[in-house]
């Protein structure tokens, strides 16, 4: 099983903006919430997404995960709040909870998929008044697809946006080398929606990671 330990992990893209509490223990059990899709009117099928997602996050980390269909099974309530995402984290067991946003979506070659994602471990961590002030200024933060009030700070672990504009050159170049190894070529990737969007979660399964110890 690959660990989270000590890595470092860069996700190729535009970085809008990104911020992080300090390390948690490993994360051995992740649940991934329904993607909210924040593009109003879009084809986007979230919950494809986020069944690849939870699939790419087993295959990198070799973690177990909760997947959004066993999500909706344990709730009939809407997850908008960090008190909803801890309290499903911890009737499902998991050790930390994964929620999504899309923010953009252009499905045509050459696609683009932005994103708003937030990681929360389900039992709360002590934070400095230095983190607690980062975390308050950040937008990813507060643009993220969950509202956070500064009583529950101490649960987050980081938020990020990415834009996978394939267009981008940072974007290629991460995709070549996801394909190294691989018998796909670029054309095939860009041309299938399900390929570009098991791209993209790949990248996310390492930045979802790269701050756990």
């Amino acid at each position: 099983m690959k660990r989270a330990a000590g890595l470092l992990l860069l996700l190729a893209g535009c970085t809008i903006g990104e911020s992080a509490a300090p390390p948690m223990p490993a994360i051995r059990v992740i649940a991934v919430l329904p993607v909210a899709d924040q593009t109003g009117g879009s084809t986007f099928d979230a919950d494809e997404f986020a069944n690849i997602l939870a699939s790419e996050l087993v295959r990198v980390w070799g973690v177990r995960v909760v997947r959004p269909a066993q999500i909706r099974t344990a709730t009939e309530s809407s997850i908008l709040s960090f008190d909803d995402a801890v309290h499903i984290g911890r009737k499902v067991r998991a050790d930390a909870v994964l929620a999504c946003a899309i923010t953009e979506y252009d499905p045509y070659d050459p696609p683009k998929v932005a994103i708003a994602a937030q990681v929360l471990r389900v039992e709360a961590s002590p934070l400095s008044g230095r983190d607690l002030d980062r975390m308050l200024q950040s937008g990813s933060w507060r643009r993220g697809p969950l509202s956070m009030s500064t009583d529950r700070a101490g649960h987050a672990i980081t938020a990020f946006e990415e834009v996978y504009d394939s267009r981008d050159q940072a974007t290629r170049q991460a995709l070549r080398s996801y394909l190294r190894g691989r018998l796909e070529n670029e054309r095939e990737i860009l041309a299938v929606q399900s390929r570009y969007l098991q791209f993209i979660s790949t990248q996310m399964a390492s930045r979802v990671f790269s701050h756990g110890s």
